[in-house]
């Protein structure tokens, strides 16, 4: 209980305050940009990188890297006790792994999906706080007609990666699950066929 509060606690310190650095840092040297670079990115694009951008470094930092480093441990230690258990066993396992990065491999290559959603996520954004602005000028000269078609267009390009996005990751998921309990029902086999004739040190 108490590591689990310390490791929480740190965690907090540490991506909280990294996140902060981060913005501080962005803050700083949006000052020092010329004015060229205001003129060709819309504000809510920048404003996207602030919110967006960042509260997704921020799961990278407080999730998925503790994550890593808990999956790497338990790997390790893992993979040294089926060493000391059972070889031919441990080989097979290593084969379904084999299998399961591969196929985790070709699911992952459309990560571009993600890329395009944050760049389409900063584009409605941008259009959004423009219009938000400019109302004015917009009821001014009529043009309300030609920026809701203009917003039904980038706000589709979102859908579209957006979608993407989430079905291959969605996707990800059953697939290596279904691989894990291939590799169960194999491993019971192989085991099973080993107990019975006496291998690998099985009873």
């Amino acid at each position: 209980v108490i590591s689990t509060f310390a490791y929480s606690k740190i965690m907090i310190y540490v991506s909280q305050g990294t996140i902060k650095n981060l913005r501080v840092e962005l803050f700083s040297h949006m000052q020092d940009l010329p004015i060229r670079y205001f003129d060709s990115h819309a504000h809510g694009d920048i404003m996207s990188i602030y919110t967006n951008d960042i509260d997704t470094l921020r799961q990278l930092i407080s999730q998925s890297l503790p994550q890593i480093l808990n999956s790497a441990i338990t790997v390790v230690s893992v993979f040294v006790s089926m060493v000391i258990l059972n070889i031919p066993l441990t080989v097979l396992t290593i084969v379904m792994v084999i299998v399961t990065t591969v196929v985790t491999k070709k699911f992952a290559g459309p990560s571009r999906y993600f890329l395009a959603q944050q760049r389409d996520l900063g584009k409605v954004n941008g259009f959004i706080e423009e219009m938000l602005n400019g109302q004015k000028v917009v009821k001014v000269f009529t043009h309300e007609q030609e920026n809701i078609e203009a917003f039904d267009k980038i706000n589709d390009e979102l859908f579209e990666s957006a979608y993407n996005a989430n079905m291959y990751s969605n996707m990800l998921g059953p697939v290596n699950a279904q691989i894990g309990n291939l590799s169960y029902v194999l491993c019971a086999l192989a085991g099973g066929v080993m107990a019975l004739s006496g291998f690998g040190g099985l009873t």
